[in-house]
């Protein structure tokens, strides 16, 4: 599948976890609807800056729109880091660092 399909699914995803609709997020953020609507639909890319205003208005890092969770199993457990407590963060290292016998 191509990046930019993956990237918009992803993207539009992430805007529904947070706002429940695309109307909510509108009303809510100063996105233009008709700008968000073509990144949507694939008539259109977004610049640096719109993907770093997504990013604040999604409190996400501008990389997690490209960690696409359902591509591997490497991927999701990277996007479940990210979003993991410091603590858990800390028992998983020190599981993953022990020497192997």
């Amino acid at each position: 599948m191509d990046v930019a399909v993956l990237f918009r699914k992803r993207l539009r995803k992430l805007i529904l976890a947070k706002y429940r609709s695309l109307d909510r997020f509108y009303l809510e953020t100063d996105f233009s609807k008709g700008h968000l609507s073509e990144i949507l639909r694939g008539k259109g890319s977004p610049s640096a800056n719109t993907l770093i205003k997504l990013a604040v208005a999604l409190d996400l890092e501008v990389c997690d729109f490209f960690i696409y969770p359902e591509r591997s199993e490497r991927d999701r457990a990277i996007a479940l880091l990210r979003a993991a407590p410091a603590d858990v963060v800390r028992r998983i290292l020190r599981e993953l660092e022990q020497p192997k016998s």
